[in-house]
């Protein structure tokens, strides 16, 4: 007798149903989901590279036409300048993701309702293919909600809703597409500048280290902080460009100057305007305003903010190596101080420092602060140079010796008497004496002769006594 088929037949179409939905639900979802969104776009598809021409109108403003030359954007009107690369590819991003959130009319509908016979603006893009039509995206009355605006593309019918948020963000003025950049240099490229806002200058040397002359004072640049003005510098951005032709009172005549020269001979002068008040001597002179540049031999004016103007106020002493020491903190793992009347080690252990063997503490005396200490020197800051040979203390006062986790040699610093409002300190990694700013021994605990540990007390052995017989009675 043959098994009943009603069960297999029934988990057959179980599992069946179970695979489609699976398929239909789960796994085929997101691409339908996908495909809906799609569905919506206005011009799938786009993107800057794409294009070549972009139309901006917005009613009552000039019309703003960018054309794409040897692959950069430019302004072709209201004004012929370069446009700001970034902020034309996110237009045409902006462009690219508009979508139709509501059709209102298939087609049919009296325009004027929507405000699209009059239209608040339009943008028209031309796809660089040959032959490529241009097409247009027309934007009427913003929707009762506030949040979206009717819409028509040009040569079809419907009329739609998209976000409110995509006509803001494709219907700019030329002023804020237009690039704001100063000036293009690289600062790997600068050998040499004179600055006369602070009056100074900087030479790069044949061995590549920098080198500051400001009045009577001439020292080494400090790497670090001159490749990150120049870099500030090659960055300098405007709010805003007042002038294309560089016709204006911007108080540019005699203004200040700096002066780049690059490796390949190329000069380049960024030049400083004045407050009107400033130039007329006016004292004192009213709080600082916008500050106006503009590149030597080129006629646009830039208007830069207090803030964006900060590195055309560099002070020379800010990038000289003033410091004493050569010392990363964060590299050493232990020192020691040698002084007249003793020697006193430190260890760093587990994040740690302590004194290796510890110092007795004195009652309410507070803990010794090694990062205080260890911070104070590496940054401690030059006064005036001294002759090496001369000037080096032939009695130290303290020579303090700094070391790697590996036992390496970081950093050996003598200090001499206090000298000229400072204390003399010699650097033997960077190989100079000079008069350093402050006593940097007095954060030390006091140099006083320390007993060494006792040694232990060695127990004798005594050899056991016999125990007396006992006496006989």
């Amino acid at each position: 007798m043959s098994a009943p088929k009603g069960p297999f037949v029934a988990l057959g179409l179980a599992a069946a149903l179970g695979l489609v939905y699976w398929g239909w639900v789960i796994k085929l979802k997101p691409q339908r989901d996908k495909d809906k969104e799609d569905a919506k776009l206005l011009f799938k598809g786009l993107d800057a590279a794409s294009t070549d021409e972009i139309v901006l109108r917005k009613k009552g403003s000039a019309d703003v036409t960018l054309h794409k030359v040897d692959g950069q954007w430019r302004l072709v009107s209201p004004t012929a300048a370069p446009a700001d690369q970034d902020a034309v590819t996110g237009l045409v991003s902006q462009l690219a993701g508009a979508k139709r959130n509501e059709i209102i009319a298939e087609k049919g509908a009296d325009l004027h309702d929507f405000g699209l016979d009059d239209p608040s603006g339009a943008v028209t893009f031309r796809p660089s293919s040959p032959g490529a039509k241009a097409q247009v995206l027309f934007f009427g009355m913003d929707s009762p909600g506030g949040d979206q605006t009717y819409g028509l593309i040009d040569g079809q019918p419907a009329v739609f809703l998209t976000f409110l948020s995509v006509k803001n963000a494709v219907l700019k003025d030329a002023a804020s597409l237009r690039d704001k950049t100063v000036w293009s240099f690289s600062p790997q490229d600068v050998e040499a500048v004179k600055d006369g806002v602070d009056g100074f200058s900087l030479t790069r040397g044949a061995d590549g280290f920098w080198k500051v002359d400001a009045a009577a004072r001439h020292e080494p640049g400090k790497g670090e902080q001159v490749d990150a003005w120049l870099g500030a510098l090659s960055r300098l951005k405007a709010d805003s460009v007042p002038s294309e032709t560089g016709k204006g009172d911007f108080g540019l005549a005699g203004g200040k100057r700096i002066e780049l020269t690059l490796k390949n001979g190329t000069k380049l002068t960024l030049v400083q305007g004045r407050s009107k008040a400033a130039a007329k001597g006016k004292t004192p002179a009213p709080p600082a305003g916008p500050t106006y540049v503009q590149l030597a031999g080129q006629g646009p004016v830039f208007q830069l903010s207090a803030a964006s103007a900060t590195p055309l106020g560099k002070k020379a002493q800010e990038l000289m190596d003033l410091d004493v020491f050569k010392l990363q903190t964060g590299n050493v793992a232990s020192f020691e101080v040698e002084r007249p009347n003793g020697k006193l080690k430190a260890v760093k252990k587990a994040g740690v420092w302590a004194w290796d063997p510890p110092l007795e503490a004195k009652p309410g005396e507070k803990p010794f602060d090694f990062y205080g200490f260890l911070a104070g020197l590496a940054n401690t800051q030059l006064l005036r140079r001294l002759d090496l040979k001369k000037d080096s203390p032939a009695k130290p006062q303290a020579s303090l010796t700094f070391y790697g986790d590996k036992g390496e040699l970081q950093e050996k610093c003598i200090f001499g008497p206090l000298r000229d409002g400072g204390q003399v300190a010699v650097s033997a990694m960077k190989n100079q004496a000079v008069v350093a700013v402050s006593n940097l021994l007095s954060a030390l605990p006091p140099d006083i002769p320390r007993a060494a540990p006792a040694a232990a007390t060695a127990t004798a052995k005594v050899a056991p006594q016999p125990v007396p017989a006992a006496g006989k009675n």
